[in-house]
């Protein structure tokens, strides 16, 4: 490939491209090794919101992926971003959610509260809890009801783990606005900000950059929607039978079974 056409980016999911649950897909460290000793520059994008950035920096190097916090984007780190923003540094907020959500936005100055203290909260933020119950539902309902911002950190039905397809955080997020009766706003994919502020890290614009994921409706359709390509692998939620009749703005421009092939589609 010449220097000309090379890409300056490749943006990757993680769950279901680099890892199913707390395991790491066999081929990806060794795919994005090679990338590295090509020269090609790899960053991490994913609307996970259970590990910090620093989590998945320590899982990523564990297995030989060359990585730093700043190639690492996740919707937990995007979500308490932007609430930095938006000015809600120092408040209070009722987090739905596991250790990686509520460090980010600790981090970030917000200040998570306990369900005995969701009446304090001024906004609602919801992503993936394993532990979710109807105590949390409830505190989350009446606070949105009393005027707290509702904020979802990502609304992924499922995700792919070793043991098969899971539910999600777009299930919870669903269960709280169907009691609210009031929508969120939806801070990761397929929305750009998450994209937007990796690119800016990365010095690179959208159509410099590829993006490799296994979500149609996240994915795909983010990479679409800012003009990047777009490189579909079906090791997680999508056959290929789905992401061929998929409507155009979700369908991929390359489909691979798995990124062993990624470096030949880049040197083509």
């Amino acid at each position: 490939m010449s220097q000309r056409n090379r890409p300056q980016a490749l943006i990757f999911d993680l769950d279901g491209v680099i890892m199913r649950g707390q395991t790491v897909i066999a081929q990806a460290p060794q795919v994005l090794r090679a990338l590295a000793e090509n020269s090609f520059r790899a960053y991490f994008l994913t609307n996970n919101s259970t590990r910090t950035r620093a989590d998945y920096l320590a899982l990523l190097s564990a297995v030989g992926i060359p990585c730093s916090e700043e190639q690492v984007m996740t919707s937990a780190y995007a979500t308490a971003l932007y609430m930095s923003e938006h000015g809600w540094g120092g408040k209070a907020v009722f987090v739905i959610g596991e250790r990686g959500l509520h460090d980010e936005l600790r981090l970030a100055g917000m200040r998570p509260t306990e369900a005995r203290d969701f009446r304090e909260a001024q906004a609602v933020v919801v992503g993936l809890d394993r532990q979710f119950n109807y105590e949390s539902l409830r505190c989350a309902q009446q606070a949105i009801l009393a005027g707290a911002e509702f904020i979802a950190s990502n609304s992924d039905d499922t995700y792919p783990t070793e043991t098969g397809i899971v539910p999600g955080a777009g299930s919870i997020v669903a269960a709280v606005a169907a009691a609210a009766g009031k929508e969120p706003l939806v801070i990761g994919k397929p929305n750009t900000f998450m994209l937007e502020r990796l690119l800016a890290q990365a010095g690179c614009p959208a159509e410099c950059a590829v993006l490799v994921g296994d979500r149609l409706d996240t994915d795909i359709e983010l990479g679409r929607r800012v003009g990047m390509v777009t490189v579909l692998v079906l090791t997680g939620v999508t056959d290929r039978e789905r992401a061929e009749s998929a409507l155009p703005g979700q369908r991929p421009d390359v489909i691979i079974e798995d990124l062993s092939q990624l470096l030949s589609f880049l040197e083509s």
